[in-house]
């Protein structure tokens, strides 16, 4: 997994300069979903969604701090996976505040889930080499990069670098060959801060790289307008295009190492004779605008941000081909269980994806997918993107996908657009009608309908 990861950034996806020679391999031999969607487009309830396998209004966490820990009643996947034998580790990005019961039994963390002490694995690491000065925090969110200075870690001691030793110091020495293994590999970038090591040049040069089509900023009088003090600060208009140039090179830096890294990985595993034998999915927590809009960072509510990698491979047992049709990644935690052939937990709402993978003229049946946060929920199908949302009044986004791919034109009110306006929010209605998960009601005080998590 790679933090805030533009779906579009990668070699495979033909980005006409994002070099990913390593996870394009993965692609070729492999699944590669085109239209995977998570549920939020901020870290923590995106990846308890991958974790749980729910929606965020069943599993009920819209924030993430250490002041709002993550309840310990929801069943996570390498918690359940410990009942079936597996081994479960985590290297690198956790960011699961306070989730005492997520399962992991091997940990080594870089990042947030201790930030107020620094007590973290990679901290520690720093310290010891007296590198803890580089340590990078979230920094100024006004900033592309951290340092001004320009003066950053050596390679060797980057973060990058870093998660993959150790995850690959737990293939060779913790990790039992004799059972199982759920491994975790979460790499903190390309989130910012954009700060690339030393030695680390992959030949981006700022004035030559291509911009994205979708350049033209959109203003902040939107219907339905997200101000994280990022995304309004973090854009050409307030830096200039020379800036936002130097920024995406940082970003698609830090990408090709970590293609890098990721590539190590994949050795450790040929060499210990289990890359064939191993279920290999990258994808990541969320996107970034990277460039589109004339924006970095994220935001809400556009396909540059929901819409991420998601690549599935697993030696010869998959189809190798592009998926176009549409999936959730809520869908993985219901899709390794039935590859695994073991019961699907009745609370996951994702569905398998387990005939898409292994079958090449299967594909997706889903006609829509959802995501949400609070006071908004967005239902988003082939051809329409809804975005809806009570502020005393009735406020939307309604975007035609086939004649307006970039979200630009908002057609909420449109005469043409009210029946399937209309429709749209049948959809949202039926969605959160069917995935209700109500903690203090048993099975036994009504008979439930099969799209709710009780067994019947």
């Amino acid at each position: 997994m790679t933090d805030q990861h533009n779906a579009r950034c990668l070699g495979h996806r033909g980005h006409p300069d994002v070099k990913t020679p390593n996870i394009d391999a993965l692609a070729a031999n492999g699944v590669c979903f085109d239209n995977a969607f998570c549920q939020n487009g901020v870290c923590v309830p995106s990846r308890v969604s991958y974790h749980t396998g729910m929606y965020l209004h069943s599993h009920g966490v819209f924030n993430g701090t250490l002041y709002n820990p993550i309840p310990s009643g929801l069943l996570s996947l390498p918690a359940y996976l410990k009942n079936f034998g597996y081994q479960t580790a985590c290297i690198g990005k956790k960011h699961l505040p306070g989730w005492g019961t997520v399962g992991y039994d091997y940990e080594r963390l870089c990042y947030c889930d201790d930030a107020p002490t620094r007590n973290l694995h990679y901290y520690n690491y720093l310290k010891s080499h007296n590198l803890h000065a580089y340590y990078d925090d979230l920094g100024d969110v006004e900033k592309f990069c951290l340092r001004e200075d320009g003066d950053t870690i050596p390679l060797k001691h980057s973060l990058e670098t870093w998660t993959a030793r150790e995850a690959n110091r737990y293939l060779d020495e913790v990790c039992d060959r004799q059972k199982p293994f759920f491994l975790h590999v979460s790499f903190e970038r390309p989130h910012p801060p954009l700060t690339v090591p030393k030695e680390c040049d992959y030949g981006y040069e700022s004035g030559k790289i291509t911009l994205p089509a979708n350049d033209r900023e959109v203003v902040q009088e939107e219907p339905i307008y997200f101000n994280r003090n990022v995304e309004m600060k973090w854009c050409k208009s307030v830096h200039g295009e020379k800036v936002l140039r130097q920024a995406l090179c940082c970003y698609y830096n830090l990408i090709t190492l970590i293609d890098e890294k990721i590539g190590e990985i994949l050795q450790v595993l040929k060499k210990k004779n289990l890359f064939d034998d191993t279920l290999i999915i990258f994808c990541s927590d969320h996107g970034d605008y990277a460039g589109e809009y004339s924006k970095m960072a994220k935001g809400f509510c556009y396909d540059a941000i929901h819409r991420v990698p998601y690549i599935w491979r697993f030696g010869n047992k998959f189809a190798s081909k592009i998926e176009e049709g549409l999936v959730q990644t809520i869908d993985m935690f219901p899709t390794l269980c039935d590859i695994l052939n073991i019961p699907v937990p009745c609370q996951v709402q994702g569905v398998s994806l387990k005939d898409v993978l292994l079958t090449p003229n299967v594909h997706s049946k889903q006609d829509r997918v959802f995501y949400e946060f609070v006071g908004v929920k967005t239902v988003r199908t082939k051809k329409f993107k809804l975005n809806y949302c009570i502020d005393s009044v009735e406020k939307g986004e309604l975007f035609d996908l086939e004649k307006d791919p970039y979200e630009y034109e908002n057609v909420f009110n449109a005469k043409r657009y009210l029946g399937t306006r209309d429709m749209m929010v049948r959809y949202l209605l039926e969605w959160l009608i069917t995935t209700q998960q109500p903690d203090n009601y048993g099975k036994l005080n009504e008979r439930y309908p099969k799209t709710r998590w009780f067994s019947m």
